[in-house]
């Protein structure tokens, strides 16, 4: 088959046409991430009264008291503190995740119910402090989601928190409330606290145990050391963690956790989808040039152009369809208006059966997209395959077109 003489130059065209239409949709990637940017503004407001991601650590025993070096005049009096950490610590969190609603966004947040328990091995050596004080100790990052009142039970009394300061709340306990001979104090901690994003928490104990329950159906473990045991399903996940003192090191300076990570965002898929609206117009392009040159059929360069903008518009109605309805409906109806769009411009240029072949091919083209995007890991290795399959059947329709020779001259 012998291609026309202008069939290289239009080809030529119709990638300077393709490598325009990179400027709208660079303009629609832009409006996509700007829409994700307000919705994460909305996602901090919300947080900065709600609660951010929460970092629990303690509760710790802080005895403060006076040591004196030296006499007469030589006396000093020197303030030092002790903190002691549990011997044993166990720890349950019921988090509730949930969706508060900030104009057209969804904000993940959650409310949970902490219970701790454990012991405590006060220093004998204590006893025998000066002007010894005793203060308790939990501390929570954001104090802002603390929900209701947080109580303490150890040596059969209960306190309640008298204040909160940088992340730090206080209970104060009278030396004479918890025996300071070396045996061992039981302790409870319960309160309700608010965040968002995640939460955290530090193996203060010797022996540490956490067990985090919640309805979020896709968690994120993170931190020093994953949970020893974890059951996940659709209707949430277990998890429990066990940590020692041999292996964590510090108190303070480890941490283990788990991020409550919501569904993909419509503005995390949008903006993948739209990655591949590069591939989808040169294949678009592709298969009308195949029509003209098979079915000897015309589609001038201002229709190619209309046609490449109609596909890059899809995205933009994809988008905003998704700020109120699901992405797959949003992704499904953006798809039939365009496809539909199509046909009758196909129709109107072609005047055949060929315009039905290539609303066909982009409808199927879209439709593999939204497959693509639903494989996650095996994304890639699918769409290469698909791109040499459509490379392969280019090969075949172009192999026999045989270049015009332009340097004949007429005899």
């Amino acid at each position: 088959m012998k291609a026309p003489k202008n069939t290289f130059w239009k080809f030529a065209l119709m990638g300077l046409i393709s490598l325009l239409l990179l400027i709208p949709l660079a303009m629609v990637k832009d409006l996509i991430r700007e829409r994700s940017n307000r919705a994460q503004e909305a996602s901090g407001e919300v947080a900065g009264s709600w609660g951010g991601a929460q970092t629990l650590e303690g509760p710790t025993l802080v005895f403060s008291y006076v040591e004196t070096s030296g006499t007469g005049d030589k006396k000093k009096e020197e303030t030092k503190k002790n903190e002691v950490y549990p011997s044993v610590l166990n720890c349950e969190y019921s988090v509730d995740n949930q969706l508060l609603h900030r104009s057209i966004y969804d904000i993940p947040v959650y409310t949970a119910n902490v219970n701790e328990e454990g012991t405590f091995i006060v220093p004998e050596s204590m006893a025998q402090k000066e002007k010894l004080s005793l203060t308790a100790t939990i501390k929570v990052s954001d104090l802002r989601g603390i929900d209701g009142p947080i109580i303490l039970e150890t040596n059969g009394k209960q306190f309640t928190a008298d204040d909160g300061n940088s992340g730090t709340v206080r209970f104060y306990i009278k030396p004479g409330d918890i025996p300071m001979d070396g045996s061992t104090i039981p302790f409870k901690v319960s309160f309700k606290v608010r965040g968002s994003s995640s939460i955290s928490f530090k193996p203060y104990g010797d022996e540490t145990k956490v067990i985090v329950k919640s309805n979020c159906p896709n968690p994120s473990f993170n931190g020093d050391f994953l949970p020893v045991g974890r059951e996940i399903d659709e209707n949430g996940f277990s998890a429990e963690w066990r940590v020692s003192k041999i292996n964590r090191g510090a108190p303070s300076e480890s941490r283990m956790g788990v991020s409550f990570l919501p569904e993909v965002s419509q503005y995390q898929q949008s903006e993948r989808s739209a990655k591949y609206g590069l591939l989808i117009i040169v294949l678009v392009f592709a298969a009308g040039l195949m029509v003209e040159l098979v079915g000897k059929k015309k589609i001038a360069l201002v229709q190619y152009l209309i046609i490449g903008l109609s596909l890059v518009l899809f995205y933009a109605l994809t988008l905003s369809f998704s700020e109120f309805i699901s992405f797959g409906l949003s992704y499904l109806i953006a798809a039939a208006m365009t496809t539909a769009a199509l046909l009758g411009y196909f129709r109107g240029i072609l005047k055949s059966r060929a315009a039905y072949t290539l609303a066909l091919l982009v409808a199927v083209t879209y439709a593999l997209c939204y497959i693509l995007l639903q494989m996650g890991t095996y994304a890639l290795l699918t769409g290469s395959l698909v791109l040499f399959v459509v490379l392969a059947v280019i090969m075949y329709y172009t192999a026999s077109i045989e270049e015009p020779d332009l340097l004949q001259q007429k005899v």
